[in-house]
């Protein structure tokens, strides 16, 4: 049996993505949870959405109560992912 959710880690302990600027063809580095960051050249990039454990678990708000009552994960990650859940 878990002693934690399987999704957790996650959350609590993003990951870094990178893409690629689509002006200048650099290499642009996110934390999982950011949505957008600023190229070196200037321009605006996006990075593609994710699929999370809060689309798709039963648990996920109580999760998220949790994570917000100890302070673990800062409250634009938590409005990002009850956005996620609601779809």
């Amino acid at each position: 049996m878990m002693d934690t959710c399987p999704g957790i880690r996650r959350l609590v302990e993003p990951q870094i993505v990178v893409r690629t600027c689509p002006v200048c063809g650099e290499e642009v580095e996110f934390f999982e949870y950011e949505t957008e960051t600023t190229c070196k050249c200037g321009k605006k990039v996006h990075r593609e959405a994710s699929p999370s454990c809060v689309v798709w678990c039963k648990y996920a708000e109580k999760c998220l109560e949790d994570l917000e009552k100890r302070k673990i994960v800062p409250p634009s990650r938590l409005e990002e992912l009850r956005k996620l859940m609601k779809r």
